[in-house]
């Protein structure tokens, strides 16, 4: 079967390969953004970024407006993930068989539709919320389809030695998304009304797909006729368990998935009721974890070592679950946005150094099935939120989420404890090391 990968050089237009090879020695972080390719696959992942935090937010607040529950908010974001627990290995495993842009271009087309038949929902019949989940869940299969396959192009498009670069700067973009994003729900639902955020998101979304459309393929050929997906999956699954620095970093990412939606679901029940701020206000602590997110992955891509990315990835992880509890008790609105802008530096620290590490120590031939095996973790993460509802009813928001963030620090802990190379300097020996045992088994 012959597959595709992104053009390097995208038909090698006038920066050509020498030029290529040169970006390498440059200092500046942006100058990754020279790829052709890169450039476009960034554009489209950065309007894509938009969209979802804009949806995190709004779905939120639209979800305690209809329901007046905080656990329905929690449950909410359980469906949001459910797919990517159900979907991930196999979404990967069709990533390193069949053409990824095609995959991409149709998982952006899919959310873009729902999204305006949400809006249109919303504007015109009485939404209920039953019905609400069903269209969580459809954008959800989206875009679990969307982020492995965007985050394999990415390693396909830029070489080895700017991928730190290129996943720095597309993760700084994300979290840049998370100032206007926030904002734009917040302000969208105050004064004009839910529907407005899912209209727009589509119109957003469908520009993203137009760009997405117009990266360069090359065929390359992969022997995969006689290899079945599930095989595929197989291969996967046996590649990772024999990994151990890839076990770690997936430890870390459960951990980090058991809290962020704990986090991001309370955030509008907290400014609510304890902060006592309007939607346009809770999309302002929304923006400022933003901001410190993308002065971190700034910081990040401009500044960070190959040899420190491991380290970096579960201090941060550390860093965002001491000021997630700092939020939880605050009552002061300033101090509130004060830990929530904190809290954005550890966001970028795993955000950023997630994908690098996972897509740095994979075989290029295995990204789309390690890449299927996290999204799996971060499905597999929220079904802990279930436990959302019973705690603030039982304890309240603030020491429900606290109890929460408890048990991922103890994860955390634990993540070191049995798999050690996760806190250790990722030098090229540990790499090839931990990758040559994971394919002999």
């Amino acid at each position: 079967m012959v597959l595709a990968k992104v053009c390097s050089y995208d038909d090698v237009e006038p920066i050509g390969k020498n030029i290529m090879l040169n970006l390498i020695s440059e200092d500046s972080a942006f100058s990754v953004l020279k790829i052709p390719s890169f450039r476009r696959i960034w554009i489209a992942g950065g309007l894509s970024a938009l969209v979802r935090w804009l949806d995190m937010l709004a779905i939120g607040i639209f979800t305690y407006q209809l329901t007046e529950d905080a656990g329905a908010v929690a449950f909410t974001f359980v469906v949001r993930m459910f797919p990517r627990l159900l979907f991930g290995l196999f979404v990967g495993a069709l990533s390193d068989r069949f053409n990824r842009k095609y995959l991409w271009v149709g998982a952006l087309l899919f959310v873009t539709t729902s999204y305006l038949l949400l809006g249109l929902a919303i504007a015109f019949t009485d939404i209920k919320y039953w019905q609400l989940l069903c269209f969580v869940f459809l954008l959800a299969i989206g875009w679990s389809i969307e982020f492995p396959n965007r985050k394999a192009i990415i390693a396909d498009t830029v070489p080895d030695q700017l991928l730190g670069r290129a996943i720095g700067i597309e993760w700084s973009t994300d979290s840049l998304a998370k100032i206007p994003g926030p904002l734009i729900a917040g302000g969208l639902i105050a004064f004009i009304g839910a529907e407005w955020a899912y209209l727009i998101g589509a119109l957003i979304i469908l520009v993203a797909t137009a760009v997405a459309s117009t990266v360069v393929l090359e065929p390359i050929a992969r022997n995969t006729e006689d290899i079945s997906s599930l095989n595929q999956v197989k291969d996967g699954l046996r590649y990772v368990r024999f990994n151990r620095l890839l076990l770690g970093a997936l430890g870390v990412t459960f951990v980090f998935n058991l809290a962020f939606p704990a986090y991001n679901s309370l955030l509008p029940a907290i400014g609510r009721d304890i902060l006592n701020a309007d939607p346009f206000q809770i999309g302002i602590l929304g923006a400022l974890e933003g901001l410190g997110a993308v002065l971190g992955s700034l910081w990040i891509a401009q500044y960070a070592k190959e040899i420190r990315f491991s380290q970096i990835y579960y201090a941060g992880t550390g860093w965002f679950l001491i000021c997630a509890a700092a939020f939880a008790f605050s009552e002061i609105y300033l101090l509130s946005a004060a830990c929530i802008f904190l809290l954005g530096f550890g966001f970028a620290a795993f955000a950023t150094m997630q994908t690098t590490l996972l897509i740095r120590v994979s075989s290029p031939e295995m990204r789309g099935r390690v890449l299927g095996a996290l999204s799996f973790c971060i499905g597999l993460g929220p079904l802990t939120a279930v436990q959302i509802g019973p705690l603030v009813s039982y304890i309240g928001f603030q020491y429900g989420l606290f109890v929460v963030l408890l048990e991922g620090a103890i994860l955390l802990a634990a993540t070191a404890y049995f798999f050690p190379t996760i806190i250790q300097k990722l030098t090229t020996e540990l790499i090839r090391q931990h990758g040559d045992s994971a394919k002999t088994q």
